[in-house]
């Protein structure tokens, strides 16, 4: 399994102000070893199509892939609601620009209000995705619905229990099967199983979604908070989950998708160098494994 890390993140300060450019980062990235990275261009800018073009330059010349990218969400009202939706094409567009494989969408634009009928949300969700759905089929992307939690956001109150849409399993699954094609898969997001699912189920959670798993985020955390912080500095228990990875056969990347804080300049360099080590160490395990099926049919 090879692996990928989210080079945003590696050029933005602990504000989340892009601080460092493409360029400056994409030859420490190669360096530390990395040969992709999951990387979301502007799309936020006039400019954006031809920004986009010179980061595919920088990426080619360093012989980076861009193995997914991550479209923008509105959960949080970030964006006007006129413009949530050009972002959305924007960010699309770049993807296939910059050469990405995969596109990772949060399914949960839906506002709940009184009541959570999850046919409705349901049915809703796939009437806004359709659009994006249609453009990953017929330009070689796939978009990965990510699992998500439930925040507890004071702005959407919860309806026994619920707010949040593709906190579960079935939901989840009820968006990628409904599509019933190759176009649409999972991002398996770890940070965010161990806060939807717990410590303990947080594997069997990622084996029921199998075959889906195209792509990941990969990051720990404690309290079931998600914090985004480096293997082994949470309680994951990474041999088990790692072991759901063998049994579901996954052979995308191991893409390391970190959020707070900043790295500075003079510690970029042995950072990168210690989360590859972690990557590696994790992969090895990963390729030492055998899958439960194949225990089972010996």
């Amino acid at each position: 399994m090879e692996l990928s890390i989210c080079a945003n993140y590696v050029m933005q300060n602990s504000d989340f102000i892009p601080v460092r450019k493409l360029s400056d980062v994409a030859g420490q990235l190669k360096n530390a070893g990395f040969d992709y990275v999951d990387y979301s261009p502007d799309f936020l800018s006039e400019d954006w199509r031809e920004k986009a073009y010179r980061d595919r330059e920088v990426l080619d010349k360093t012989a980076i892939t861009v193995e997914q990218t991550h479209a923008p969400f509105n959960r949080y009202c970030r964006y006007e609601d006129e413009l949530f939706p050009v972002y959305c094409k924007r960010l699309f567009e770049a993807s296939k620009i910059v050469g990405a494989k995969y596109v990772v969408v949060h399914a949960d634009e839906y506002r709940v209000r009184g009541k959570y009928d999850e046919k409705e949300i349901l049915d809703y969700t796939c009437k806004y995705l359709e659009p994006y759905v249609e453009y990953a089929s017929k330009n070689g992307l796939v978009i990965a619905i990510e699992n998500v939690f439930e925040d507890h956001s004071t702005r959407w109150p919860m309806v026994d229990g619920k707010s949040r849409f593709t906190s579960r399993i079935e939901e989840l699954l009820a968006v990628i099967e409904y599509y019933n094609t190759s176009s649409v898969a999972c991002c398996w997001d770890f940070g965010h199983a161990k806060c939807s699912f717990g410590k303990e189920k947080m594997a069997d959670a990622l084996r029921q979604v199998g075959r889906h798993v195209v792509c990941t985020h990969v990051h720990d955390n404690y309290y079931d908070k998600d914090l985004h912080v480096i293997p082994f500095e949470g309680d994951t228990n990474w041999e088990e989950n790692m072991k759901a990875l063998k049994d579901i056969e996954y052979k995308g990347k191991f893409s390391f998708e970190f959020a707070y804080g900043g790295i500075p300049d003079v510690l970029l360099p042995f950072w990168l160098k210690y989360i590859h080590e972690t990557g590696t160490y994790l992969t090895d395990m990963y390729d030492t494994m055998v899958c439960s099926s194949k225990k089972m049919m010996t």
